[in-house]
This record gives C-alpha cells, structure tokens and sequence, in this order.
C-alpha cells in the first residue's frame, strides 16, 4: 500500500531527493500510507525517513527540513486503497438515478470518511469500524459531513435501506467526545421524515451543539431515471 506519485514541484525537497512521477511512496517514519492524510499527518515531522518503491525495488530517503517545509509531493489519487464504497440501498440515492451510458465515475457510490474530511463529500457512517474510530481518534479528522436524515433509528435504517445501520446520535456524540465537528444533512422525502420526525431530527441534532455545527435541509431530487416508488 502506497501512493503512486504524479508529479514533482520544481525546487521541493523531493526534488533534491531525486523522487519522480511513478514512484511509490509506501511509509513515512515507519507508518504505511493509506491516503493523502497520512501523508500530512506523519509527514509533518522535520525528520522523516520515506520508503520509496521504484520498479520493484526499495528504497530509503532520509530528510531533514525546515519547520513547514513541504516536500512537494503530488499523488495520483487522495486515497491509495481504493474508495470505501456505500453499504447502504437509499431509495432515493441520486447515483442509481442517473442515465445509463455515462462515464464511470459517476457511478462510484463512495461513502469514505476520509473524503468527507479532505472534500466535504457527506457520508453516512455505516461502514466505519473500530479501527476508523481509533484513526479519528488519533488523526482528529474535523469536520465531517454526515447525511442524517431522520434520527429516529428504525425510520433512518428504513431510508438508508440498511436494517443494521448504527445510531447516528451515538456515533455523532462520540465524535464529539472525540473533538470532531459535523455538518449534517436531511434529504427531506415527503410522508417519510417530513413533518414530526423533521421536527424531532432538527431538535436531536440542534441539541448536539456544538458537536453539529450546521443542518441542511434539502428536497429530495428526482428524476425520470429514478426506481418505482418515489414521487
């Protein structure tokens, strides 16, 4: 597991190491890279040792640079495992109501954490496991953005279409143990957590303050792709 890098800034310190595009940048200081945020996070030491992996071979660089340097890495994708793609079955989910025929990536259902944190890409946190937590934990990961939609456990399992979804209240109370902030989010569906649920989402989430800093409130979208059942 690495990043695969896609360019050099002229001048940077990885220059002066003599990294170039194609190389992989496995581990800072001892720690794998998993994705772009290890990469800050264990790179922000003054003296790092990199373990480089160039045409199957390996490679050790040590650095000492000034306080903030950066090291002028660009990699080829933000996360270098992959996506964590969504376990959930939303009725109401806008990827399974595009057209067919488009280009690929539009078709990725990614509800990765780790993007929320770096693009503010909401996420449900149906996925995160133990591990997650503890990374949250250590790395701090703030804000996040969290699609909610109902509090109320059987009706949000009932939206997201997963009968074994945690509690969002919990989970947004322990990022809040854990110093976290969230943004969170409501597709409104009329009949299902419009009305009282709405009234009682709102009123769980604003009393998380300031855990939650803010609710969005959105319409649901359709569109004539969508699944049976929705209006």
């Amino acid at each position: 597991m690495g990043g695969i890098i896609a360019a050099v800034r002229a001048g940077s310190v990885a220059e002066e190491l003599g990294l170039r595009p194609g190389d992989e940048l496995l581990s800072i200081n001892g720690h794998p890279l998993r994705d772009i945020i290890d990469y800050r996070f264990y790179g922000a030491e003054e003296e790092l040792e990199l373990v480089i992996r160039r045409d199957g071979q390996r490679l050790v660089c040590l650095v000492e640079r000034g306080y903030g340097e950066e090291l002028g890495i660009e990699f080829v994708e933000p996360t270098f495992d992959g996506v964590r793609h969504c376990n959930n079955r939303c009725p109401f989910c806008f990827v399974d109501q595009l057209p067919r025929g488009m280009r690929r990536s539009l078709y990725i259902k990614d509800d990765d954490y780790r993007l929320s944190f770096l693009f503010g890409n909401f996420v449900t946190l149906t996925n995160l496991t133990e591990a997650d937590w503890q990374r949250l934990a250590e790395q701090r990961l703030s804000p996040l953005y969290v699609s909610v939609h109902a509090t109320d456990l059987a009706l949000r399992r009932r939206l997201l279409g997963n009968p074994s979804a945690p509690d969002i209240l919990q989970q947004i109370g322990r990022l809040g143990e854990l110093g976290i902030q969230v943004h969170a989010q409501i597709v409104l569906i009329p009949g299902l957590n419009d009305g009282e649920p709405l009234a009682r989402t709102v009123a769980d989430l604003a009393a998380l303050h300031p855990t939650v800093q803010s609710i969005a409130v959105i319409p649901v979208g359709l569109t004539k792709h969508r699944p049976p059942g929705l209006r």
